[in-house]
């Protein structure tokens, strides 16, 4: 029964030595594919835009959007665009009130 054992210990230390030289060439477990990252992947509906008023998330194809290129901004709906609007008008003449 000892004999038994001592070859099965002889095994798996052989093993762990071909498995240890193996990832050292770079053959453990496959060739190592990078992955993308999640916000370089397009999705199946496209690209999803997050809502400044409400926070939803929507495909950028169905979303309404104000402005262009670096400063666009992007709604769910024209009561989210008016809403956001109105509180951008209210906060800037806060601001120019104050430096009044």
């Amino acid at each position: 029964m000892s004999v038994v054992l001592i070859w099965i210990v002889r095994l798996l230390v052989v093993l762990l030595i071909v498995r240890l030289v193996m990832r050292a060439f770079g053959r453990g477990r496959g060739a190592q594919i990078p992955r993308p990252r999640a916000r370089d992947v397009e999705r199946a509906g496209g690209t999803l835009v997050q809502d400044p008023r409400c926070g939803t998330y929507l495909p950028k194809s169905r979303a309404l959007t104000v402005g262009a290129g670096v400063d666009a901004k992007y709604f769910c709906s024209a009561a989210c665009r008016d809403a956001y609007a109105a509180q951008e008008d209210s906060s800037l003449k806060s601001r120019a009130a104050g430096l009044k």
